[in-house]
């Protein structure tokens, strides 16, 4: 897959009962178009969000600094948004199916299987 460009959300903000993510302040969002899908980077401790951007694929990074934020969209199954009005449609689906999947899976490396445990444990109580 042929990736444009990684961008890493640094902040949200909860407006009513939705959840808006923002780009570092140096980051411009040109074009994008929401594929839907969401990944893992185990690697480096994120969630990837795929984007559409000038006919190649592009990345919205999650790390765990907004994971909290995460914790809410799947509570709440309700898509989340990118500053200022780009809904991130299947957003909550996907992510709760990979968290039910990452759950005691080694495969996703034992620090990020813990990491996801402990920042999602309300989930897998239910």
């Amino acid at each position: 897959m042929n990736v444009r460009k990684v961008y890493t959300i640094q902040n949200f903000e909860q407006i009513h009962n939705d959840i808006y993510f923002s780009l570092h302040d140096s980051e411009q969002v040109v074009q994008i178009q929401p594929i839907g899908q969401v990944i893992v980077d185990s690697d480096n401790m994120a969630f990837i969000y795929i984007v559409e951007e000038d006919g190649a694929y592009s990345y919205l990074s999650f790390p765990q600094t907004v994971w909290a934020a995460l914790l809410q969209v799947v509570e709440k199954k309700c898509d989340p948004f990118l500053s200022p009005d780009i809904a991130l449609p299947n957003f909550a689906e996907e992510l709760e199916y990979l968290l039910w999947n990452i759950q005691d899976n080694e495969n996703y490396g034992k620090e990020f299987v813990e990491a996801v445990g402990e920042q999602f444990a309300a989930i897998y109580l239910d």
